[in-house]
């Protein structure tokens, strides 16, 4: 398999900013999983079907601003001793990044959003997963990915192709 040398540079450049500055503040920030309700505060996981040796991931979420505004993001289980960073930058989109030496594995969340509902109606917005990169722990190979969409009570899904 051949690496393409600006991915490889991309993982690296987050693995150093993540662990200088990111992971002191990361590791103190940790909000609760609740379900989905109407109004409020609602967290949604982002979950990994068959992650191996999952050494970095990057993704970008996709929502609708106007039901609802993405407040945070924070390491879900199966992630817990990566390291994360992320950004709310752009309205109805957000852009996270994992790193992990050692590899995750297994299925379960990666990440958790946590969203502020804005919109009257009830129509669920979609939760599309776009631009994902996903790097082997050990050889820094891309690892083949698919998404399947989610919704405020259906988490989006990377899934990993062994």
């Amino acid at each position: 398999m051949i690496m393409k040398s600006g991915t490889v540079l991309r993982a690296l450049i987050i693995a150093a900013l993540a662990a200088v500055i990111i992971m002191p503040l990361v590791s103190c920030v940790k909000l609760s999983r609740k379900p989905a309700s109407t109004t409020g505060q609602v967290t949604v996981p982002i979950n990994a079907s068959n992650a191996s040796n999952l050494g970095s991931l990057e993704f970008e979420l996709v929502y609708d601003p106007a039901i609802v505004q993405a407040e945070g993001v924070t390491k879900g289980d199966l992630a817990d001793n990566a390291m994360l960073d992320f950004s709310l930058s752009r309205s109805g989109r957000i852009w996270v990044a994992l790193v992990d030496s050692n590899g995750l594995n297994g299925n379960g969340s990666l990440a958790v959003i946590s969203f502020h509902k804005v919109g009257s109606g009830q129509t669920a917005p979609i939760l599309k997963l776009e631009n994902v990169n996903a790097h082997n722990a050990t050889t820094l190979v891309d690892i083949i990915t698919s998404t399947t969409a989610g919704s405020l009570t259906t988490p989006p899904v990377i899934n990993f192709t062994r």
